[in-house]
């Protein structure tokens, strides 16, 4: 049974199924989520900002914030809370238009490897982070536009890759670690 906030974040991402379905957006909403699946275009951009010489210190720095993320979402937090996701919790199933996750709702993988990532190239090229945060929010969208998270699952991991993306540029910047 949903708590009370769990409703109320039912509420909204019913509001945005009624309202904000289009064939547009049911084309690239999946997209930029199959983009987020396990930080691939992550991946892909510390591979090309190591390999085409953009900056390999960054590079070695988004591939620790991913594994942060990913170690912290999928081996600690989904285990833990084992939110059910909201199509899973609403009595009538919604028509989502990908394959339907297997792991928990909270927090979201996909929102968090790409705010830790987005902040990490951020914070070593403002002009490509802004692009990548924009990404980032993207992806966010998407996993609520989906159905497959709730509101405070995507706000919490914005908040926690944000996090992790600083804490790990500052202990790159500050000495802490080195490559």
């Amino acid at each position: 049974m949903p708590s009370r906030i769990s409703k109320r974040e039912l509420k909204v991402l019913d509001w945005m199924y009624e309202h904000l379905r289009c064939k547009a957006f049911d084309r690239v909403m999946p997209f930029l989520s199959l983009t987020g699946n396990f930080g691939i275009i992550w991946f892909a951009a510390a591979g090309t900002f190591y390999f085409a010489n953009i900056n390999q210190e960054a590079a070695v720095c988004i591939l620790l914030a991913l594994g942060c993320s990913l170690l912290f979402v999928n081996l600690i937090l989904k285990r833990v809370t084992k939110r059910p996701r909201p199509y899973e919790a609403r009595g009538e199933m919604r028509d989502i238009i990908i394959r339907e996750p297997k792991d928990f709702s909270f927090p979201s993988g996909h929102t968090f490897s790409s705010f830790a990532a987005a902040t990490t190239i951020a914070r070593f090229s403002p002009r490509l982070g802004a692009a990548a945060l924009i990404y980032a929010f993207g992806i966010a969208f998407s996993r609520l536009y989906l159905y497959v998270h709730y509101i405070s699952d995507v706000l919490t991991s914005a908040i926690f890759g944000v996090a992790t993306g600083l804490l790990v540029s500052y202990l790159y910047m500050n000495g802490f670690i080195s490559f």
